[in-house]
C-alpha cells in the first residue's frame, strides 16, 4: 500500500511532472499554431499557410460537443430500483442544465484534440446561498484542469493502472489562510512559513508570455489522489454501512515546502484525508487513442504533426518564391534613352525607338512558383487529408471532379474515425456524469429543484431532488449519455430519422401482439443499433402488450361462446383499445 511522507511525495510529483512534460513538447506550440500570430504576440511567431489545426478543431468540434448532453438512468434492479432511477435522471439532466456543462465540455474536447482533457468533479457548497447556521445546500461541479498542471503516475502502462494521480492550483495565501482558519486540516503554520509567489511563474509560463500580472501573494498547492485507502475510520465506516463511500487518500502538499533530494523540513500543509466520492477517483482522462504501454492519451493532432509541419514548410517556401518573383527588361547598355523611356511609361504605351536591334530587349524572369513545387504540395496536402479523414466534401468544397461513389467512399472512411472520436468523447463524459450521479445518490446536501420534469415520478407540485429518494447500491444503475444529444445533427438527418421511427413503431407495434414467439426487446435492440437508437427498445411497453394480449385471449374466448363466426385479431385490439 502506497503511503507518503512529505520527501516522497515531492519526489513522485517532480518525477511526474518531468515523465507528462515529455508528452507536452510540443503544446505551447500547438495553442499558437491553433489561434495564429494575429491572436497575440506568440513566442514563436510561427505562421501556417495551412492552418490544420484551425481547420480539424472547427470541423471536428462542433461534432463532438455541439450541446448539453441527455443521460438516461436504468438499473439492474428494475423493481426496487426504478423510481430511483429515474429520479436520478431527471435530477442529472436539470443539473446539466443548471451548470452548463456545455460549456466545459467544449474545453475539455479542444484539449482532447490538441493532446488530452482533463475533467476534475468535485461536490462543493452551492454559489449564490448566503452562508447561515443550517448547512448550505451542495451542488457538484465539473472543472477543467490544463495537460500541463496534471500528471500521473510515471510507472503505469495505462490510466487505470496508475497508483496515483493529482493536479496543482494557483490560490492567494491569504485565501489559503482563511480556509485553514476554518477547516483545522490544514496546517497554518506551514502555509504561513513558505514563501509568496514560489513556483507561481513556473506553472504560469510567464516568461513565454508576458501576462504582467501584478504581485497578488499567491502559492502553488498540490493535490494528489492515491487509489489506496489506509484511514482506519473510514474503513471502518464503509464496512458499517456497506457502502463503498471513501475511495483512496488525498494528499496536499504547498510548492517550496521541501524540495528533492533534501530531507523535509516542515509537514503536510494538509493532512491526508479520505476520498470521499467514486473509486475512479475525482479525475476523468479525455483521450482520443491509446498508446501501449503509456497512461497518456494521443490525440490526433499530435500524431499528425509531421504531416502538417511537412505541408507547412513546403508552401512557406512556395510563399517566399512567389515574393521574390521579378520580371526584368534588359536594354542594351548603349541605348540609355530606350530604358528611361520603357521605365517611365504607363502599361501598353508603345514606345519607338530608331534602329532597334531585335535582340537588344530581353524579358528576364526571377524566382517565382516552380511546377515541381506546385506538384509536392498537392502530394502533402492529399497524403495529410488521407491520414486525418478530412476531405473536401467535410470542407464543403465540391468541385465536381469526383464521383458520387468517390464522395460516398471518402465520407465512409472519415465517418469511421469521427465515430471513432465521438464514441470516446462520450465513454468519457458518462464516467464523468457518473461521478456527478455518485454524489447525487449518496450525499443528503445535494438539494436542488428540478422543475416540470420531476413533477410525474416524484408527485409533487414543485419537486426537490434530493438523495433521499436514492434507494439501493449505486453501482446497479446505468448512466449512458443518449446518442446525437451533444452533436449538432442537421435537419434533414432528424427529420428522416423522425419519419424512420414512426414507420418502424407503426409496423412493429402491430406485430407484437400478433407473434408473441418472437423475442422483440432483442428484435428492437438490433434496429435500434442500426438506426443509432439505442433506446428503441423502451418506446415499446412490453408488459402492457402482454396485458392487451391477455385480455384480447380473453375477450375471443367469451366472443367463440356467444358467436358461430370467429372475430380477427385486428377486431380483437381494436375492441380492447376501445375498452382501454
Amino acid at each position: 500500500m502506497m503511503k507518503f511522507d512529505l520527501a516522497s511525495l515531492v519526489r513522485e510529483i517532480e518525477s511526474a511532472e518531468s515523465f507528462r512534460d515529455t508528452h507536452l513538447v510540443e503544446w505551447k506550440s500547438l495553442i499558437e499554431r491553433f489561434h495564429g500570430p494575429s491572436y497575440r504576440e506568440s513566442r514563436e511567431q510561427m505562421d501556417d499557410p495551412e492552418n490544420f489545426i484551425l481547420e480539424y478543431i472547427a470541423l471536428l468540434l462542433p461534432r463532438i460537443v455541439h450541446d448539453n448532453p441527455t443521460v438516461r438512468v436504468k438499473s439492474a434492479r428494475p423493481v426496487s430500483q426504478s423510481e430511483a432511477a429515474g429520479v436520478l435522471q431527471i435530477g442529472i439532466n436539470r443539473w446539466c442544465k443548471m451548470v452548463g456543462v456545455r460549456n466545459t465540455l467544449e474545453r475539455i474536447a479542444t484539449d482532447m484534440l490538441l493532446a488530452y482533457g482533463v475533467a476534475l468533479t468535485v461536490n462543493e457548497p452551492r454559489k449564490g446561498y448566503v452562508t447561515s447556521l443550517t448547512e448550505d445546500p451542495y451542488l457538484p461541479r465539473v472543472y477543467r484542469i490544463s495537460p500541463d498542471r496534471f500528471f500521473i503516475d510515471p510507472a503505469a502502462t495505462h490510466l487505470d493502472e496508475a497508483r496515483y494521480m493529482g493536479h496543482c492550483w494557483i490560490t492567494d495565501r491569504d485565501d489559503l489562510l482563511a480556509s485553514a482558519e476554518s477547516d483545522k486540516t490544514w496546517d497554518i503554520d506551514v502555509i504561513e512559513r513558505v514563501a509568496a509567489n514560489t513556483g507561481v511563474s513556473d506553472v504560469r509560463d510567464d516568461v513565454d508570455i508576458d501576462r504582467n500580472i501584478p504581485d497578488r501573494k499567491e502559492l502553488v498547492v498540490y493535490e494528489v489522489w492515491v487509489p489506496e485507502l489506509h484511514d482506519e475510520a473510514a474503513e471502518l465506516i464503509d464496512s458499517v454501512t456497506d457502502r463503498a463511500m471513501f475511495n483512496g487518500t488525498i494528499y496536499t502538499v504547498v510548492k517550496g515546502q521541501a524540495e528533492s533530494g533534501k530531507k523535509a523540513n516542515m509537514g503536510m500543509a494538509r493532512a491526508p484525508r479520505p476520498y470521499y466520492g467514486p473509486r475512479t477517483g475525482p479525475y476523468t482522462v479525455f483521450g482520443a487513442y491509446t498508446v501501449p504501454d503509456d497512461p497518456y492519451p494521443l490525440s490526433p493532432i499530435m500524431a499528425l504533426m509531421p504531416q502538417i509541419d511537412d505541408v507547412n514548410m513546403h508552401l512557406r517556401n512556395m510563399r517566399y518564391s512567389a515574393s521574390a518573383y521579378k520580371r526584368l527588361l534588359a536594354v542594351d547598355a548603349r541605348n540609355a534613352k530606350m530604358a528611361q523611356d520603357i521605365r517611365d511609361r504607363e502599361d501598353l504605351y508603345v514606345v519607338l525607338a530608331d534602329n532597334l536591334d531585335p535582340d537588344a530587349l530581353r524579358t528576364i524572369e526571377v524566382g517565382g512558383i516552380t511546377a515541381q513545387q506546385v506538384q509536392y504540395a498537392s502530394m502533402a496536402q492529399d497524403r495529410l487529408d488521407r491520414v486525418s479523414g478530412i476531405h473536401d466534401a467535410m470542407r464543403g468544397n465540391v468541385s465536381g471532379n469526383a464521383t458520387a461513389t468517390e464522395v460516398q467512399v471518402a465520407e465512409s472512411s472519415s465517418g469511421l474515425r469521427i465515430s471513432h472520436l465521438k464514441r470516446q468523447f462520450q465513454e468519457s463524459v458518462n464516467r464523468c456524469l457518473r461521478s456527478v450521479g455518485w454524489f447525487m445518490f449518496y450525499d443528503d446536501k445535494v438539494v436542488f429543484p428540478v422543475g416540470e420534469d420531476g413533477i410525474a415520478i416524484m408527485g409533487e407540485p414543485e419537486p426537490i431532488f434530493s438523495a433521499m429518494a436514492m434507494v439501493g447500491v449505486f453501482d446497479d444503475l446505468d448512466i449512458d449519455v443518449e446518442a446525437y444529444s451533444m452533436e449538432r445533427v442537421s435537419e434533414g438527418l432528424l427529420q428522416r430519422r423522425s419519419v424512420e421511427l414512426l414507420q418502424v413503431i407503426g409496423n412493429i407495434s402491430q406485430a407484437v401482439v400478433a407473434a408473441p414467439h418472437v423475442d422483440w426487446k432483442q428484435v428492437l435492440s438490433v434496429v435500434g443499433n442500426a438506426m443509432n437508437m439505442p433506446n428503441l427498445g423502451d418506446m415499446i411497453d412490453l408488459r402492457a402488450v402482454q396485458q392487451m394480449r391477455a385480455q384480447a385471449q380473453q375477450a375471443a374466448a367469451g366472443a367463440q361462446g356467444g358467436a358461430s363466426k370467429p372475430r380477427s385479431m385486428q377486431e380483437i385490439i381494436s375492441e380492447v383499445e376501445g375498452r382501454r
